[in-house]
This record gives structure tokens, C-alpha cells and sequence, in this order.
């Protein structure tokens, strides 16, 4: 096959073709390894898994903080041709190549892709499983357990800033805050708030999430991925004692992975007395103001 093409893969009842993307970006030949992640992507109306080393963060790009690529870079034909836009983050000590996924394809392939799409028709499993579309969860770690909250809980993923700010007489749960987008953001520890022994340090990320009343920036062991999963494939909470009862909506029984993940209320990730030490906490900031 093309050296990009690594396979296919069985995807919701249909064949998902997947491609590496260091080849198709003229970075190195096809490869795979236990890290690799498939990012599955609408190109042109088909589904295809694109191959990535590893997946590190979900971002959120504000307005005026991505750029044209160089004009020296978009009038080249290899990989750097492909850029859509670079995003500037953390004050432009970090830059992201964003891709454009019609910009990967060569215009001959695009068009294939097109036509093919146009003269598909849906049929059998397939149109079945299009009827309940599914929801989106981001899967992240804590020791040894598997969570997810619903994608749109979550603002961004980022990795933990070296520089938090302490709180005096803060409870031990709440490691400080951060200035994340412009506003004071608190930080939650999810290991201390679950009594866990410490992590590798490395593999932590920070999960920011927004509740109708708050939003808070969760440290966690890891994130996994993002989960599509419909209602009818999430079997209902086993029975908890306590605040967990109330924080495990459901579980994601992934069989054939051997993995089972619990879903988790956003709304539920803190107690009652947390909550109100945030409402204190951004009472004070609206004051500040």
C-alpha cells in the first residue's frame, strides 16, 4: 500500500482506514507504537483514523491568539505546506501547528473522497447506528480507576503549571489557583480530594471543567482519550456509600477492551462545603474587581 497507509480497523459497523501522520507530513515512514493514539476525522464527509505518536491536551484557541503560518512555509510543498494555523499559547513560550484535514489529502484524493461520499447511502447496522448518535466523554485516571466526564463539561486540557499560588488556610484538597484565560481559577487535586497516595508527576494533566456555578481546573494521574459512547451503551451506577453515590452517574463498559470507566456528574465533583468555599472564594475575586 501508499506509505502512509498503515490499515483499516472495524469502527461503529463500518471499516475505518487509518494513516500515519508523521508519514503523511513527510516527518518518517509509517509507524505505531503502544503510545499511539487514532485520531478519527471527518475528511470530506468519510471517516478516517489518522495516527498520532500521542495525544498530550484538548485546547482552546481564543480568538486572536492563532496566526497564518509564514508565507516562506506555505508556499513550500512539504509537510509545513499543510498548516493552517499556528496557535501562540503561554504567552508564545509554546506553539501549536494546527492542521487543516482537507489541507493533508492531495486535491486528486479529496475529490475521490467526495464523489464517493456523494454516492453512498447508508444501509443495514450502519443507518441503525446513525439513529442514536452518541454522546462524548473525556477518560482520564486516578490510580488505579478509570473516570470520564461528559465532553461538555470540559473546557480545555492542559498540562499542570509549574507556578500555583497558595491560599492560606486553604483545605488540603484545594492546591491554589491559577490565572487561567484572564480569570482566577481555582485548582483541585483530585488525589487529595480522594485520599490517593502521589503520582508520576510527568503524566499529570489539568482538567478544567465549568459546572452552572463554578469552574475549577482538576489535577489528575492522566488523561486517556475522548470516549463516544451512546446513552444506551452506559449501564446504570452499581451502589456507592457516601459522596460517591452521587458522583458516578453511570459506567462505560468497554468489553472488548477490558475496561470499565465511570462517568462522573460535573456538577457532583464537589461537596457541598467545597462548593461554598468557591462561592466564598469568587465572591471575594468579584469584590477584588
Amino acid at each position: 500500500s501508499d506509505d502512509p497507509v498503515v490499515g483499516v480497523a472495524a469502527y461503529r459497523s463500518r471499516l475505518l482506514p487509518l494513516l500515519s501522520l508523521q508519514a503523511m507530513l513527510g516527518l518518517s515512514s509509517a509507524t505505531a507504537s503502544e503510545r499511539s493514539k487514532i485520531v478519527v476525522s471527518d475528511i470530506a464527509g468519510t471517516l478516517v483514523g489518522l495516527i498520532a505518536d500521542q495525544t498530550r491536551a484538548i485546547l482552546q484557541v481564543p480568538d486572536g491568539e492563532a496566526d497564518a503560518p509564514p508565507a516562506v512555509l506555505a508556499a513550500r510543498a512539504g509537510g509545513e505546506s499543510q498548516i493552517k494555523a499556528i496557535y501562540r499559547g503561554e504567552g508564545g513560550r509554546r506553539l501549536v501547528s494546527i492542521l487543516d484535514p482537507e489541507q493533508i489529502f492531495r486535491g486528486d484524493v479529496m475529490q475521490r473522497l467526495s464523489q464517493e461520499k456523494a454516492g453512498a447511502r447508508p444501509s443495514g447496522a450502519e443507518a441503525s447506528a446513525d439513529i442514536e448518535a452518541p454522546d462524548n466523554y473525556l477518560a482520564f485516571r486516578l490510580g488505579d480507576h478509570e473516570f470520564a466526564l461528559p465532553i461538555g463539561a470540559v473546557i480545555e486540557v492542559a498540562e499542570v503549571p509549574r507556578q500555583i499560588t497558595k491560599l492560606p488556610r486553604a483545605p488540603a484538597f484545594l492546591e491554589g489557583v491559577i490565572n487561567f484565560r484572564g480569570e482566577m481559577t481555582p485548582v483541585v487535586d483530585q488525589r487529595r480530594r480522594f485520599d490517593l497516595a502521589a503520582g508520576d508527576d510527568e503524566r499529570r494533566r489539568l482538567v478544567v471543567v465549568k459546572t452552572e456555578r463554578h469552574r475549577a481546573a482538576l489535577i489528575v494521574d492522566s488523561v486517556s482519550e475522548v470516549l463516544s459512547a451512546p446513552a444506551s451503551a452506559i449501564d446504570p451506577a452499581p451502589d456507592l456509600a457516601g459522596f460517591e453515590a452521587q458522583l458516578v452517574t453511570g459506567v462505560i463498559n468497554l468489553t472488548q477492551r477490558d475496561r470499565i470507566v465511570m462517568v462522573l456528574d460535573p456538577s457532583e465533583l464537589l461537596s457541598r462545603a467545597e462548593r461554598s468555599l468557591l462561592d466564598a472564594f469568587e465572591a471575594g475575586e468579584a469584590d477584588a474587581k
